[in-house]
């Protein structure tokens, strides 16, 4: 079995001159181009090689590998303005561990990538570290299983081998597989020059920003911390449900990424402090309920009774824990037969007093595994008795080649029109809406957003004047607060022609870098108080420690946010 490994080739034309140490190898991007090697079980595991990305898509996926061995896989993904993205899979004995980090990579220029895993490192607990240019990317996967072996066998460098179809279109130079963990300074002394005998470059992303951004996110006053993450411990995906007093609020979120339910908190003074009030559930939500519970108000179809619903994803069905007496106590309801691996978001009453639910299920349903090219549907379901039943889901927005989840709704000025705000999971272009105007009847077929509402997990209020305020993730490419907890403010009619809006805002601030961790924040509660006061709820990561992610609220009003444009538009 081979640990370290060199390639040197005469033929890596797509270079002008080489180092003299330089160890190349060219890729055409067709495929059985690549080169096998044989590698030795090991708990550790480090990969580099410098990289030059000149193609993309010639193989049955545009995801051309780098190595595909039977430990794991590393690929680029193609991004935007000449940026790619980093793939990493890790090979279980029951599927793969897989992360995503974006813009870490320029294309057609040398670029040395490495990775270094496994073992029982206290910094990391042996999770991957990936290094871009010989320095730490400073991207943190969340933590997902990982081999306490990694299997031995047959790897290939620049394709997926005989038995694949992922070639690599480009170069790759010196390329080194250690069945150890490498130091952080091995790696730098790798990365030192290029195969062309020039120092690495660094990274300038390019922006392009489409509309004005009103910053808050470090307006530390106007924050308040209602779960503060631990080293161990991770808060994340809360939602919010404003009582009727016009001043409490409820929030429910869940530990780890996508984890257990559980955590409840209530303000009585409109978000400026929180209490926990876990145990007041039934016990059975933290034993079985999971993944980014949905929080919302339902009424009965007479008006008479307002419940507040709790959804989730359980063991058959869609969990569902409700109150009916604002949020004092609660008790649970038989699951509904609704797909809700990821709960559903969008929900709205319509015109007869019902009121429909918008969540999301797999477009092709032998799919079981979630990733962007998972493409989904929307569907919508109706409850006619306050949320107890729900009538069969019906899909309501489809669109080839995308992955429509995450479903936002809100009605027109008029009343008579419903649109969908959707995310869109592929995340190379914008995201996506939808309209009916027979309450749900007919749906038109899926479009692109504007630019400002391109992101993840819209959730929004309708403001005093008749504009709208929808706070989320940012996805919108080229943006310079991308992957941050921003708000778009503008008209209805500015969503429903597509039209820019008016300023953005930027909420709060999300520590994460990089990749996937830079994104890894947006899931909200957005509340208006009678007074005028705004609350917006997230998880980010609130400090740039060891600790993880926390539940954040920050409190403005319109008038300081306006205020604060009409200065932007002065300078």
């Amino acid at each position: 079995m081979v640990g370290n490994v060199r390639f040197f080739s005469t033929a890596a034309l797509c270079l002008c001159s080489l180092a003299a140490n330089a160890d190349v190898k060219s890729f055409n991007g067709e495929r059985d181009t690549g080169e096998s090697i044989q590698v030795a079980e090991s708990p550790e595991i480090t990969f580099a090689a410098w990289v030059r990305i000149d193609g993309w898509g010639k193989g049955d996926k545009p995801y051309p590998r780098i190595i595909d061995g039977p430990a794991f896989y590393f690929h680029p993904t193609q991004g935007s303005d000449g940026l790619a993205g980093l793939t990493l899979g890790v090979r279980q004995p029951d599927g793969v561990s897989s992360w995503n980090f974006g813009g870490l990579l320029m294309e057609k220029q040398w670029m040395h990538v490495a990775v270094t895993m496994g073992g029982s490192s206290p910094y990391d607990s042996g999770l991957p570290r990936i290094f871009i240019n010989g320095k730490d990317a400073d991207v943190r996967p969340s933590d997902k299983p990982m081999p306490a072996v990694f299997a031995g066998g047959t790897a290939w460098i620049g394709n997926s081998g005989k038995n694949g179809d992922r070639p690599f279109e480009g170069c790759l130079g010196n390329v080194t597989y250690e069945t150890r963990r490498m130091s952080d300074e091995e790696i730098a002394d790798l990365a030192q020059v290029s195969p062309d005998g020039t120092r690495p470059k660094e990274i300038v992303k390019p922006c392009h920003d489409e509309l004005p951004i009103v910053d808050i996110s470090q307006e530390k006053f106007r924050q308040t911390v209602i779960a503060m993450g631990t080293p161990e411990v991770y808060q994340g995906h809360p939602t919010t449900v404003l009582t009727k007093d016009g001043k409490t609020i409820f929030c429910v979120w869940t530990f780890q990424h996508g984890g257990p339910c559980g955590p409840m908190a209530r303000s009585d003074d409109g978000g400026k402090t929180w209490k926990r009030l876990d145990s007041i559930l039934p016990p059975a939500y933290a034993a079985t309920h999971r993944n980014c519970p949905t929080l919302q108000a339902v009424y009965t179809p007479d008006g008479a009774e307002r419940r507040f619903c709790i959804f989730s994803a359980k063991k058959g069905g869609m969990g569902i824990l409700m109150s009916r007496d604002e949020g004092e106590s609660w008790y649970e309801v038989p699951p509904a037969k609704l797909s809700a691996g990821m709960p559903p978001t969008g929900f709205i009453q319509l015109k007869d007093g019902s009121s429909a639910l918008f969540g999301q299920i797999r477009t092709n349903p032998e799919v079981k595994t979630d990733g962007p090219a998972d493409d989904q549907d929307i569907w919508m379901s109706i409850t006619k008795d306050g949320g107890f039943t729900w009538s069969p889901a019906k899909i309501v927005a489809h669109k080839e080649q995308k992955n429509l989840c995450e479903p936002f709704a809100l009605r027109s000025p008029d009343g008579n029109e419903i649109c969908l705000l959707i995310r869109e999971n592929r995340h190379t272009a914008r995201s996506m809406m939808c309209f009916s105007r027979d309450e749900g009847q007919t749906w038109t077929e899926p479009e692109d957003t504007c630019w400002g509402l391109s992101g993840d997990r819209h959730e929004g209020i309708q403001l005093p004047d008749g504009r709208w305020l929808i706070a989320f993730r940012d996805r919108a490419l080229g943006s310079s607060t991308y992957g941050q907890y921003v708000a778009w403010v503008g008209t209805y009619d500015d969503i429903r022609n597509g039209r820019p809006g008016q300023f953005r805002i930027h909420l709060l601030h999300h520590c994460g870098h990089g990749g996937w961790p830079a994104c890894d924040t947006g899931y909200s509660g957005v509340e208006l108080l009678p007074d005028g006061t705004i609350i917006c709820t997230t998880y980010t990561k609130h400090w740039d420690d060891e600790r993880l992610h926390s539940v954040v609220c920050t409190r403005f009003n319109m008038a300081e946010i306006d205020e604060k444009f009409a200065q932007l538009q002065e300078k």
